[in-house]
């Protein structure tokens, strides 16, 4: 087996259902020295509503938020952060087109999405246009990666600019891109809202915002990295 962030090969013992059913040996791992590269974040050491690491207190940009949309309190999960490693990780996966980088993360994604059981896993959508120049949605290819079952009830209703060349301001002026998706509910459901990066927060808020005017039940969100 290879890793699947720089494609070296692994070298391991075998676990005791791998070698009973042999299909079950992961064709994509990660490697020990990768692994150490990615920086998992503190839930102890993060804030409470976002997972800005290195933060044990509401940060700014959450009690900003809470201001604008005193109805929702976020409940944002976040794997890593978003150091060099990961900023490198992306670059290659979602403006290289590197596919294979999907199955970087899989076994964490799938610890932390199984316990929403109940949930519908739904991931932010790109524009058509954004698709079809990518050639993929990252965030669809990563769940697939992990074997989470998810269904597109949103989608994106303008191709702008790509987030990564905006500024900050620019990023948080951004008004409402999504819609539901044809012949779609929402009403009801328990829903965990999936991208990959949380960045000032706009664009998941944007979805939770949506989310709750068709009349969720509940929305969490979760990210890879923050």
């Amino acid at each position: 087996m290879k890793c699947s962030n720089c494609g070296q090969k692994i070298l391991r013992n075998l676990l005791i259902q791998e070698i009973i059913f042999p299909w079950l040996i992961p064709t994509w791992e990660i490697c020990q020295t990768c692994q150490s590269a990615f920086q998992k974040i503190e839930i102890k050491k993060a804030c409470p509503g976002c997972m800005r690491p290195n933060c044990d207190s509401l940060c700014f940009d959450c009690q900003r938020w809470r201001e604008i949309y005193p109805q929702f309190i976020l409940q944002h999960q976040a794997l890593y952060h978003y150091n060099a490693a990961f900023q490198d990780w992306l670059y290659r996966y979602k403006f290289g087109g590197d596919y294979n980088l999907a199955w970087t993360f899989a076994k964490p994604i799938k610890e932390k999405l199984k316990k929403y059981r109940s949930f519908t896993i739904v991931p932010l959508p790109l524009s058509k246009a954004r698709q079809k120049e990518r050639g993929f949605n990252q965030v669809e290819a990563f769940l697939k990666a992990a074997n989470i079952s998810y269904q597109n009830l949103l989608m994106r209703q303008h191709h702008d600019t790509p987030q990564s060349l905006k500024t900050r301001q620019e990023r948080l002026a951004l008004q409402q891109p999504y819609q539901i998706a044809l012949n779609q509910s929402v009403s009801g459901k328990k829903i965990v809202l999936v991208d990959d990066v949380y960045t000032t927060g706009r664009t998941i808020y944007h979805g939770v915002e949506l989310l709750s005017q068709f009349g969720v039940k509940e929305v969490v969100t979760f990210t890879l990295a923050r």
